[in-house]
């Protein structure tokens, strides 16, 4: 007879269930790694712009196109506020998704404890039997030698 976890079951769904919080967590960890540098690219294009702008003003003023270049500037500033609240939003989300990952392990964990006191029980279940197997081999050989002594 051999060892057989009574919620053995239970232990394969909540492995899956980790594993699946643990792959989901690192896909969104990738956006989020997309997410900020698509950020910083915005926020270096932004900077290339503004020192445009300001070469031009050195210069000669065309008021034309200072008005496009800050039009420009305008554009860019939107995108990465939009952009900034994208890396928000996928960094609440990573925490969030974390938190289930490790909500999910802790479970994981506490059925693989339970399934190692279960299997260390059975283990002491199986010595007693043959300690009580031994025992009673013990005693029949005993009385045999009694029997056959006398």
């Amino acid at each position: 007879m051999g060892f057989q976890f009574s919620l053995q079951k239970v232990l394969e769904l909540r492995e899956r269930l980790e594993q699946q919080a643990a792959a989901e967590l690192g896909r969104l960890k990738a956006l989020e790694a997309e997410a900020k540098e698509k950020l910083l690219q915005q926020r270096q294009k932004r900077q290339v712009q503004l020192e445009e702008w300001r070469s031009k003003i050195q210069g000669v003023l065309d008021l034309d196109e200072l008005d496009a270049y800050r039009r420009w500037l305008d554009v860019l500033d939107a995108a990465i506020a939009e952009q900034q609240v994208v890396v928000d939003e996928l960094h609440q989300a990573v925490q969030r998704q974390t938190e289930e990952f490790l909500t999910a392990r802790r479970n994981r964990q506490v059925l693989e404890k339970l399934r190692e006191h279960e299997y260390a029980r059975f283990l002491q279940e199986l010595l007693r039997k043959e300690q009580r197997e031994l025992d009673d081999i013990g005693a029949t050989r005993f009385v045999h030698r009694e029997a056959s002594s006398s």
